[in-house]
């Protein structure tokens, strides 16, 4: 529970605007009566830390992707000459829920350089247009290694 009141604390901090020790330390402590509280009625999971885990997991390789993907199609902007390799490539899912697929799709569209074009009716391929491509498998072990394995863990 000490992951998810730490970032109750920093949510706490952010929404007053003010990141002082006396704000963290009051965001911790409400923080710790809002977990209190959650776990006593049974609304939060037994697998609550390791889903906070997983989700922050998710979100700092989502960043760091943004940035990577960002900084290629930034230099492939200022280079005389385009480097660029675009393919479409179909991708085997094991995500076959509405708010997997969703989140996947998105996450893939948020990052430049690639966009998901289409799932097939069975949701068990995901179509994705890439900029760069080095090789078909190389892309897909990239998103399902990557993306779809932190998303799978986070709902599962």
């Amino acid at each position: 529970m000490l992951l998810g009141t730490i970032l109750l604390a920093l949510a706490w901090a952010a929404l007053q605007g003010d990141f002082s020790l006396s704000s963290l330390v009051t965001g911790y402590l409400l923080g710790c009566v809002v977990v209190f509280l959650l776990g006593k009625g049974g609304v939060l999971p037994d697998d609550f830390e390791s889903r906070v885990r997983s989700l922050l997991s998710l979100a700092a390789f989502f960043l760091w992707e943004l940035i990577l993907a960002n900084i290629r199609v930034a230099l492939d902007v200022l280079r005389p000459r385009l480097h660029m390799r675009p393919a479409v490539v179909a991708i085997p899912l094991d995500v076959q829920q509405d708010d997997e697929l969703l989140l996947l799709s998105a996450m893939i569209n948020i990052t430049p350089g690639s966009v998901t074009v289409d799932v097939t009716d069975d949701r068990r391929t995901l179509y994705v247009h890439v900029m760069h491509m080095e090789s078909a498998e190389q892309t897909r072990r990239e998103i399902k290694d990557g993306f779809e394995r932190r998303i799978r863990r986070l709902f599962r």
